[in-house]
């Protein structure tokens, strides 16, 4: 096996063992599926001068917030064209990193896309944000994502998990935010 092909599968073997301990097996093939935020086909775009989030304002999914470990982490949107970016805000850490993943096949597959990591503690910030209207919009679904260090008492240990807030529900229970 190349060194490679090491690497890649003990990084997908850490990442899944990490969602078992986060939240289960159900989390673990939830988390397991994630982009990461490393790559994607998506143009990236400086912020829009119009920001909102998915939920906004709506009781019904948490006013679009998803709170975990001391942060929250939203889908942060802007308007025309279609922008987006994920937001962590809260006792973000040196290091906390956000991105939002796309899937086109209900979840089985994520392309990650804009990942950032803060150089700062305490400091909401944001991923790249991306445009993502025009063709191939239909069916999509997204999240934001972020991958987390823990305080002292837990060792420094890092965490990857995703917003659970949005208008489609995952057979793991989840849900994301369709472009629809």
């Amino acid at each position: 096996m190349s060194r490679v092909r090491r690497v890649l599968t003990a990084t997908a073997m850490a990442t899944a063992l990490t969602a078992t301990v986060a939240g289960g097996t159900a989390a673990a093939a939830e988390i397991g599926t994630m982009g990461q935020g490393d790559k994607c086909t998506y143009k990236e775009q400086s912020m829009p001068l119009k920001v909102s989030h998915k939920g906004a304002g709506d009781k019904k999914y948490n006013n679009g917030v998803t709170e975990k470990y001391g942060r929250v982490l939203i889908l942060s949107t802007g308007k025309w064209p279609d922008y987006s970016a994920a937001r962590l805000s809260g006792k973000v850490r040196k290091a906390d990193r956000v991105w939002v993943d796309i899937s086109y096949d209900k979840g089985k597959n994520w392309q990650g896309c804009g990942g950032v990591s803060t150089d700062k503690k305490d400091k909401k910030f944001y991923s790249k944000w991306y445009r993502h209207s025009g063709d191939g919009v239909k069916g999509r679904v997204m999240r934001a994502c972020a991958r987390t260090t823990m305080g002292a008492t837990d060792n420094g240990k890092r965490v990857t998990w995703c917003a659970t807030v949005g208008d489609v529900k995952s057979k793991a229970g989840a849900r994301w935010w369709s472009d629809n």
